[in-house]
């Protein structure tokens, strides 16, 4: 008997525990635990306490955390006898077990983040039904020890998978732990690692920026776009969308040409006289919402406008888009395709988000979804038709995402229609 099979015939452990949250659970399947204070409430976007300022855009996460430890002493790590694995393995059928779903928060960075991830995933066990399988929510410090130990005690008390580690530093963590050899999904990629290497049961996905920004060039690349010139700003992360799109399309195309902004709207009316004999017959800007407004009216009309969603709020009032008239990205069908059948069938977050948390509240959707996927063993014949794209797993274990391309029309985000 294969060591998951054997977990999947593991007797669960009960869990007596106050609310998770605020919320009221409908579903009968899902239990929560609480390990450190109770998690903070999500905050609008603009409004005192909102996390914006802490945010990464191209991911919805902090760019710092905490430490805060687990309050409950872990239970021992279960025993690992080493075996030699040919290929990736994907977790069968799943008998009558349950999920733990792992997340930060009751950490004072990450926690109004998790907390809308908390909110999508509830919400897809709550469509699902009967059908979902039980759900332990465990709600931890930063991810930290804290988050190794969390889900060493998940895997005791046998968890058929584990979903945790919405940063990249969790994941990171959890890969070079004893976790890592037990079902385990990561919502994150980790550092230093190429997914070819990842161990068998060890699967990843992620709202990767970079990944955007790959799609983006091929996408202008399917458009007959050749020469590119490249306007960015000097921010971190406007830097790792402008080398993901550069890598891409130097492999792709191959002529760019890089004009810098310094972000402040007074220097935008110089872009028009350096545009003005560029031979490129495309534009990219890795530049933040208000920065892409800012410039546009000064890119040549006749000059096609490419981006990721770093540069745009797709639920912004269409008077704030009209200056994006053209853009072309790629978006999550959640933003883009509201009457699709995928996205359709699940609530909108029942407390306003901002666009960067309500990213992980549909990320959160997806998640529920792909661990289902993964138990029922259909994740690698299948792709899943997500409300954030369309996740597959063509070989090793990490998912790749897919999302819809888009543009900006009369200041509406719109699904681009196929040629």
């Amino acid at each position: 008997m294969s060591r998951f099979n054997a977990i999947l015939l593991l007797a669960l452990a009960v869990f007596v525990s106050p609310a998770f949250s605020a919320d009221t659970p409908t579903s009968t399947t899902t239990r929560a635990r609480i390990i450190g204070p109770q998690p903070p409430q999500p905050v609008a976007e603009g409004q005192p306490g909102s996390p914006d300022n802490d945010i990464d855009p191209a991911t919805g996460l902090s760019r710092s955390t905490e430490v805060h430890p687990l309050r409950e002493a872990p239970a021992p790590p279960l025993p690992f006898t080493p075996r030699a694995t040919a290929s990736p393995r994907v977790p069968g059928p799943a008998a009558r077990g349950h999920i733990a779903l792992i997340l930060p928060t009751a950490s004072p960075t990450l926690g109004r983040l998790a907390e809308a991830v908390r909110m999508g995933f509830t919400a897809a066990v709550q469509v699902a039904g009967r059908a979902a399988p039980p759900v332990d929510l465990i709600a931890i410090g930063d991810e930290d020890a804290g988050l190794v130990e969390a889900c060493r005690q998940a895997q005791v008390t046998g968890a058929l998978l584990v979903i945790a580690a919405i940063t990249r530093d969790g994941a990171t963590a959890l890969l070079h732990s004893d976790c890592a050899r037990q079902p385990l999904l990561a919502l994150n990629e980790p550092q230093g690692v190429l997914p070819r290497e990842l161990p068998p049961t060890f699967y990843t996905v992620s709202l990767s920026i970079e990944q955007e920004a790959r799609q983006v060039a091929l996408m202008a690349v399917a458009d007959g776009r050749r020469s590119a010139v490249v306007i960015g700003s000097p921010s971190p992360l406007a830097k790792r969308v402008q080398e993901a799109f550069e890598r891409e399309w130097s492999r792709a195309a191959g002529e760019i040409r890089h004009v810098p902004y310094s972000g402040n709207p007074d220097d935008a009316p110089a872009l028009r006289e350096r545009l003005e004999n560029s031979t490129a017959d495309m534009a990219f800007i890795a530049l933040e919402p208000a920065e892409a407004r800012a410039i546009r009216p000064y890119i040549p009309a006749t000059l096609p406008l490419y981006a990721t969603s770093l540069s745009v709020n797709p639920r912004a009032e269409a008077i704030v888009n009209l200056d994006l008239q053209g853009l072309r990205y790629v978006e999550m069908p959640w933003f883009v395709q509201p009457d699709h059948p995928a996205v359709m069938v699940y609530p909108p977050p029942a407390t306003p988000l901002s666009v960067d948390q309500e990213r992980l509240y549909a990320y959160g959707i997806d998640a529920f979804r792909l661990a289902i996927h993964l138990l029922r063993g259909e994740a690698r014949r299948a792709p899943l038709d997500g409300v954030t794209g369309r996740i597959t797993l063509p070989e090793g274990t990490a998912f790749e995402r897919t999302l819809t391309p888009a543009e900006v029309d009369g200041g509406h985000v719109i699904p681009l229609r196929a040629p």
